[in-house]
C-alpha cells in the first residue's frame, strides 16, 4: 500500500506514476472537507468520488486539491463505472490541472464565504451572480461541490469574486454538530425545525445573530428556519411535509448545526 499526503507528493505527480504503471486500484484521498477516491483499470480512471459529486465533476474536484492524506491500494475494483478509461481523459486531466493552476482560493476549504457590499458600480454575468448568491454562507468545499455548476467554474468564478471583494473567505465557528431524535409536528407547516429552547439560545449566542437549522441525514440535506420550544432536549420536531421530502420518519436520528443567515 502507498501512502502520504498530497502537499508532499502532489496528485499529478502521483496519478502520472500510477496511470504510467497501468495500476488496478484504488486511490482514497482524505481532504478536511469530505472523501474522495479514483479507481483505476489498467492505468486508466474508471470511477471517481468526491462527497456528494461522481464521475467527472468528482475528478474535476479532486484534481484541484493541493494537500491531503492519501492512500492507494492495489486489486480494489470500482463498484460501478462512471468514466471512460480511454486517452481523452488522461488529457482531460492534464487540462483540469491546468485549469487549477490559475485559480487561487484560499487552501483551507473550511473558510465560510460571506458576501460583502460593493464598493463601486460591478457589472456581474448571470453566472456570477448565481454563484455569488449559492455560495453565501457555505464554506469553500460546499461552494465547489454545489452541482449546479461544475467545481472548476465555480472556482473561477470564486477567484473572481474574492479578487473583488466581493466575497470574503472568513474561519468558520467551531461548532459542533447536533445528534437529534426526530419527532413529528402536526398541521400543515413546513420549512421550520423546532429545537430546544437552551439548545436555540446556545447557538444564538455562538453565532451572534440569525441563523438556520441544517440538516443531515443519510441521504438527505436541508436548511430550515428555528424554532425555539421548551422541553425538548435531545429532539427535533419536523412538519410532515419536510418529513416526507427529508425522508425521515419519528425515531430517527439526524446532524443539526447553525448556519448564519
Amino acid at each position: 500500500m502507498l501512502s502520504g499526503n498530497l502537499a508532499e507528493f502532489p496528485l499529478l505527480q502521483l496519478l502520472e506514476t500510477l496511470m504510467g504503471a497501468a495500476r488496478e486500484g484504488a486511490l482514497f484521498i482524505q481532504h478536511p472537507q469530505f472523501s474522495g477516491c479514483l479507481y483505476l483499470q489498467g492505468g486508466y480512471p474508471v470511477h471517481a468520488e468526491a462527497g456528494p459529486l461522481r464521475g467527472l465533476e468528482a475528478l474535476e474536484l479532486l484534481t484541484g486539491l493541493r494537500s491531503g492524506p492519501f492512500r492507494y491500494e492495489a486489486g480494489v475494483q470500482a463498484q460501478e463505472q462512471s468514466i471512460e478509461p480511454r486517452l481523452e481523459t488522461q488529457r482531460l486531466i492534464l487540462h483540469q490541472f491546468e485549469a487549477w493552476r490559475e485559480i487561487e482560493l484560499p487552501e483551507n476549504w473550511g473558510l465560510v464565504l460571506q458576501t460583502q457590499p460593493a464598493s463601486s458600480q460591478t457589472q456581474l454575468s448571470p453566472l456570477e451572480l448565481r454563484v455569488l448568491a449559492l455560495a453565501e454562507g457555505k464554506s469553500l468545499a460546499q461552494a465547489l461541490m454545489n452541482q449546479q455548476f461544475t467545481p472548476l467554474q465555480t472556482a473561477q468564478v470564486l477567484d473572481k469574486l474574492l479578487r473583488l471583494g466581493l466575497l470574503e473567505a472568513r474561519k468558520s465557528w467551531e461548532i459542533q454538530s447536533e445528534t437529534l431524535v426526530v419527532l413529528s409536528l402536526y398541521g400543515g407547516g413546513q420549512g421550520v425545525a423546532v429545537i430546544d429552547e437552551g439548545l436555540f439560545v446556545h447557538w444564538q449566542r455562538l453565532l451572534g445573530g440569525p441563523f438556520w437549522v441544517r440538516l443531515r441525514s443519510k441521504t438527505q440535506e436541508a436548511a430550515l428556519r428555528p424554532e425555539p420550544r421548551i422541553q425538548m432536549q435531545g429532539r427535533l420536531g419536523l412538519f410532515e411535509r419536510d418529513m416526507r421530502r427529508l425522508r425521515l420518519s419519528r425515531g430517527m436520528r439526524v446532524e443539526a448545526w447553525p448556519e448564519l443567515i
